[in-house]
């Protein structure tokens, strides 16, 4: 069976790369604490878990406000190459839209957009919501119960979400770590292998 393609997109400083270090169980990913760094290339991680093989792609901020005036289109091409690209290799099979909290809701809606609506031409591919940096939340699951409204207000299509912490910062989140892990995986098993699970509220 060939590899799933997975799309992870949001803005710089969103966890993309740790998120893809969470999947693989391991570094990958070079993470950075500057959140006004951005590469302009996509980044391809093979990845194998559960059996199952996938190939993870890192993508660049598209609505990002570093960007000048000539990288901004390069940017959007760059992107827009990746998809015309495993759209020829048999399509992208789950999208992964990271975000952190305290995001305003523009920025949200614009990557939504952007990404969905004008890469994606609409294309029928499941989106799961990941929001990281969560470990200040006694449940990080209440997270999303205070902000789901915002997502059904603006449209914003979610086939799942997962409130996690994506880097284990010291021993007394390993745990919530692994369990982040696990969630991550079983979400992205359900949508691109028909793997569904009864899920745990992380707390």
């Amino acid at each position: 069976m060939p590899p799933k393609n997975i799309v992870l997109f949001g803005q710089t400083g969103a966890g993309k790369s740790s998120v893809v270090n969470l999947i693989a169980g391991e570094d990958r990913a070079p993470t950075s604490p500057d959140m006004n760094r951005c590469t302009m290339d996509w980044k391809e991680y093979p990845i194998t878990f559960d059996g199952y093989d996938y190939r993870v792609f890192d993508t660049v901020g598209l609505m990002e406000p570093q960007l000048g005036s000539e990288e901004h289109p390069d940017a959007i091409e760059n992107a827009r190459t990746l998809i015309t690209e495993l759209d020829n290799e048999g399509g992208v099979d789950l999208l992964i839209f990271c975000l952190r909290p305290r995001r305003s809701t523009a920025a949200i809606e614009n990557n939504y957009r952007r990404f969905c609506t004008e890469l994606l031409r609409n294309q029928k591919i499941p989106i799961i919501l990941v929001v990281t940096g969560l470990e200040g939340e006694e449940i990080m699951e209440d997270w999303w119960l205070r902000n789901k409204d915002t997502f059904d207000k603006y449209n914003i299509v979610l086939d799942g979400h997962a409130c996690i912490i994506a880097a284990s910062l010291d021993g007394r989140h390993q745990q919530l770590y692994k369990e982040s892990r696990q969630l991550v995986r079983d979400l992205i098993k359900e949508h691109t292998q028909g793997i569904s699970k009864i899920r745990a509220i992380l707390h």
